[in-house]
């Protein structure tokens, strides 16, 4: 019998939390989704998804594991910049903190 690793197990949460994700980004993006194409909307997607997932799984992950999903944000947050949404970036960042304040910290 394989053994799953944390970071797997943290992964398989993550996917059964994606409801939460998409109403999240979706309250944020309301109304706006026509002005924006289906490559920044990915990316924006993206970026909540992974900030959502660092919010819910630290106590879980390895440091390793903790440094690996901020270098995908920021590579993440890089594209959103790069595809012309950096202003929408900052509001899923903003967004995703305000979430961690108000739910307390895990840390």
């Amino acid at each position: 019998m394989a053994v799953v690793p944390s970071e797997v197990k943290a992964g398989m949460e993550y996917l059964g939390a994606r409801h939460e994700i998409k109403d999240d980004l979706a309250a944020l993006l309301e109304g706006a989704e026509d002005r924006y194409s289906s490559l920044q909307l990915h990316f924006l997607r993206r970026l909540n998804g992974l900030l959502s997932l660092r919010q819910q799984q630290r106590a879980q992950l390895k440091p390793e594991g903790v440094r690996f999903l901020d270098r995908a944000i920021f590579a993440t947050y890089r594209d959103c910049a790069a595809a012309g949404v950096s202003a929408e970036a900052q509001k899923v960042v903003q967004s995703v903190e305000s979430r961690t304040s108000a739910g307390g910290s895990e840390n």
